[in-house]
């Protein structure tokens, strides 16, 4: 109690330790955010495959993004890029479209 910091917070973790808190975070974390942007970047490129869902985007992402989510729910720095790349495509879509109807693009 005398303000002096002598290192022992009550916090008796080894690191590596079994009993980890569920809100610390992986050393990787960063990675499985890219690999989870990436994962939806894939996704999105098989949309070729299926050329009338770029007119859907909206609607076709929901139908591969939603079990890719569920698929990886327990990895949540894979799950945390899935959502931060549907939110890039949401906001790119909502830009195009703002375009094409003001009608500064035209098809």
């Amino acid at each position: 109690m005398t303000g002096v910091n002598n290192g022992d917070n009550g916090d008796n973790r080894q690191p590596g330790s079994p009993n980890k808190s569920p809100y610390e975070k992986s050393p990787h974390h960063v990675k499985h955010v890219f690999l989870g942007i990436g994962i939806l970047a894939v996704l999105h490129c098989l949309l070729f495959l299926f050329p009338i869902g770029f007119f859907f985007i909206s609607i076709a992402q929901l139908v591969y993004l939603l079990p890719a989510i569920l698929v990886f729910r327990k990895k949540t720095g894979i799950v945390q890029g899935l959502l931060i790349g549907a939110g890039i495509t949401f906001l790119v879509n909502a830009a195009c479209f703002g375009l094409l109807v003001s009608g500064n693009l035209s098809l």
